[in-house]
């Protein structure tokens, strides 16, 4: 259940880590806080590197094991929304201290049953003077609705909360009367105005009691407001949830759409196609509302959180770096753990974020990625030290892709390659953003992909594939019209330099006008066979999830998405959305089984870039292919398994224009004709053949990249290659 929640209990080893890249070194007037505890890791860890430092320094120190504790229990601090995990933190954190408490008289364990988020967002100003209500929601299970309404005008202050929170428990207790416990509180200072909601949740509270379910809903009260008590910190350390934004239950997510946009999480700093599911992260969102509301000026955070706030379009709005007008935080360090797995075999891109607060950030960030010395498995339980002799870790750099936006993706690199890349991709090229494009979608593929059983004159006998794809149909041998047969480019058929058909696809749409099916009635007059085929699978096609979003009103219930007159373009170069290494080829027109020359359509899983000529489109491939632009994309782009590759990554390759005359350009033309012509699609290889440096030697000239440069690129080249070895085996192709 806990990992469903997107709670994965930190390793003790990885928050030893995060405290050591913050700096922490368990100085007792140092304030810590977890704002998401869990079991208690960090504060545990905190608490163990207090006692060390108190042990090293005592004969400095001028107080005793009881005042050190007054102080543990002051700086040391954690949050949690789970009460599980609040008793578990609150044992353990006891237990660390177990031996310090016969020195004072009353111990009350710093670690709140509370929401690190909503609270400070929903109530931070009530010590302003500001009134958002005259009450506060304070979760309250045993309640329907699931919660307790408490005046908002007794939290003035920590004291009087507590103060509040401890008459309404002995009232409780011993049976006051309504009107008692409202003299009591008078009695002890509290400003009572409110009266009528004071005996409301009094009323509710005697309900509970004597229904057997009080007991500590009096304390909740307490734990809920501590987020506005507990001041600022000199270091917010943790592992928050990791929950996409579409996983968030609908109430809570709804609840923080204001917060989202206040930080302004969900803009986009860029505009352009965007393909695949890219998630927001709640970890993000706790990384702003802890640095705005937690760390003090010059405060550290380091939290352990996902990799992806780095790499995907998604989350830009978290790359500004700012909580607000004069409130930016600098992103110190970052440390890539995506080729581990830290947590119980938990699939995940891990990261570890150390930031300030006060200052912004400066390019390019230190980026250490952790190295493992063979593939990729789970880390074992045991000390930092230990786990760090079974890696490597890589100095690298970090910064924007492109230069001139600031929230894009981040370019990561080794520090001898990271300037050489900068030459080669930067801000996005809107001619070649506007000439690429995705493959065909149907939606239903056992539907339109087709193999021919037997060809006669203007005739095709085909079978569909009816067992592709995740919606399964019934295959059927029929005779169609071949009017509308075309060689289909499936992901699978794509590799560097290689591109084959293996099927063909059905499209009856207009060849005038690609992006649009050929009209109903002109279809059953003109292709009979064709519409019969169809026809059969009407309720299927019908039910498609891409039709009734966008085509219910057609009448045309076989239109296909994903087409224009793009897609027939004479020549095209093809590359996969997803790979480990960037791979691309060259297509043009296809006999393939039609006896005749037809444009091939990519489908779904491809991108190409549509060119009108062959030599540019050999051009094109040239340089995508070479080992510079292959570095820079993966360096871009890099996951844990596979690499996803958007009209956006291709565009922010520094591509020269195009010039036929040019001898340079001629020159990677012939190369990357030849290795079309070589290749037998075999896909990319560790260590780059002689023509790849060739290649690579020559279009390393066009970006001005000296010799000695290059070398260090294939250098990088061959040691990401190393990487693609250290990842988890997977196949790249998802069901199609």
């Amino acid at each position: 259940m806990r990992h469903d929640l997107g709670e994965y209990y930190t390793p003790d080893w990885l928050a030893e880590h995060v405290l050591n890249e913050l700096g922490y070194e368990g100085d007792p007037d140092k304030r810590l806080l977890d704002p998401a505890c869990g079991s208690g890791t960090f504060l545990v860890i905190a608490i163990n590197r207090i006692r060390r430092w108190y042990d090293e320094n005592r004969e400095k120190c001028p107080y005793d094991e009881g005042e050190l504790l007054k102080k543990i229990l002051a700086n040391v601090i954690g949050f949690d929304l789970n009460p599980l995990a609040v008793m578990a933190a609150r044992t353990n954190y006891l237990v660390a201290i177990k031996d310090l408490i016969r020195h004072v008289d009353h111990v009350e364990i710093p670690v709140y049953l509370c929401d690190s988020i909503m609270t400070p967002a929903e109530y931070g100003d009530l010590f302003s003077g500001a009134t958002l209500g005259s009450v506060a929601k304070v979760p309250c299970s045993a309640m329907k609705p699931p919660h307790l309404l408490v005046p908002k005008e007794i939290a003035k202050s920590p004291k009087s909360v507590a103060k509040y929170a401890d008459v309404l428990e002995q009232c409780v207790k011993n049976s006051y009367a309504p009107e008692e416990f409202l003299s009591r509180c008078r009695d002890e200072g509290l400003n009572i105005a409110a009266t009528d909601a004071h005996l409301d949740l009094y009323k509710e509270l005697v309900k509970l009691d004597k229904a057997n379910k009080n007991g500590i809903w009096a304390r909740i009260i307490k734990n809920n407001f501590a987020p506005l008590f507990v001041g600022r910190v000199h270091f917010v350390a943790g592992n928050p949830p990791w929950v996409n934004w579409e996983s968030l239950p609908v109430e809570y997510r709804e609840s923080t759409v204001d917060l989202w946009d206040r930080y302004r999480l969900r803009e986009r700093a860029t505009r352009g196609a965007r393909l695949g599911n890219v998630k927001k992260e709640l970890s993000a969102l706790f990384a702003y509302v802890c640095m705005d509301h937690y760390a003090a000026h010059g405060g550290s955070l380091g939290f352990v959180i996902t990799q992806s706030v780095f790499k995907t379009g998604a989350n830009e709005g978290f790359r500004r770096f700012s909580c607000g007008d004069g409130k930016p935080f600098r992103v110190k360090r970052v440390s890539d753990l995506s080729l581990l797995l830290p947590f119980e075999n938990a699939i995940n891109r891990t990261a570890v974020l150390i930031a300030q607060r006060g200052k912004a950030t400066k390019y390019p960030v230190p980026y250490l990625l952790w190295v493992p010395d063979s593939s990729r498995s789970p880390v074992e339980e045991t000390e930092l030290n230990t786990v760090l002799k079974d890696f490597e870790i890589h100095d690298w750099l970090a910064a924007p892709v492109e230069p001139s936006v600031p929230e894009s993706t981040w370019l990561t690199a080794s520090r001898q390659a990271f300037p050489i890349l900068r030459k080669v991709i930067g801000d996005r090229s809107p001619d070649i953003m506007g000439r690429t494009y995705a493959g065909s979608c149907t939606w239903l593929n056992g539907v339109f992909w087709v193999e021919p059983v037997k060809a006669d004159r203007h005739r095709t006998l085909i079978r569909n594939l009816g067992d592709v794809g995740k919606t399964k149909v019934d295959s059927v041998t029929v005779t169609v019209e071949d009017d509308f047969i075309f060689p289909l480019l499936r992901g699978r058929d794509v590799h560097a330099w290689h591109a084959e058909p293996s099927a063909m696809i059905l499209v009856p749409h207009r060849r005038e006008d690609f992006s649009q099916p050929v009209g109903l009635a002109e279809f059953k007059r003109e292709n009979p066979l064709t519409f019969e085929f169809f026809k059969t699978f009407e309720r299927q096609l019908k039910s498609r999830s891409g039709y009734k979003q966008l085509h219910k009103e057609r009448k045309e219930f076989y239109v296909v998405g994903n087409l224009g007159n793009y897609t027939l373009a004479p020549y095209k170069v093809v590359f996969k959305e997803l790979t480990e290494i960037f791979q691309c080829a060259v297509v043009g027109p296809s006999a393939y089984k039609t006896g005749d020359d037809r444009p091939i359509i990519p489908d779904h899983k491809l991108l190409f870039i549509a060119c009108e000529q062959a030599d540019e489109a050999y051009f094109l491939a040239g340089i995508l292919n070479s080992i510079p632009v292959r570095c820079a994309l993966y360096s871009a782009s890099v996951g844990v398994q596979t690499q996803s590759y958007y009209p956006t990554d291709v565009s922010r390759i520094r591509l020269p224009k195009f010039s036929p005359g040019d001898e340079s350009h001629r020159k990677v033309i012939r190369i990357s004709r030849a290795c079309h012509e070589k290749a037998t699609g075999g896909g990319v290889f560790p260590v780059p053949s002689d023509v790849e440096i060739e290649l690579a030697t020559a279009v390393s000239a066009m970006w001005n990249i000296s010799g000695k440069e290059l070398r260090h690129i294939v250098d990088y080249y061959i040691e990401i290659q190393t990487l693609r070895s250290r990842r988890a085996t997977a196949d790249d192709e998802e069901p199609e």
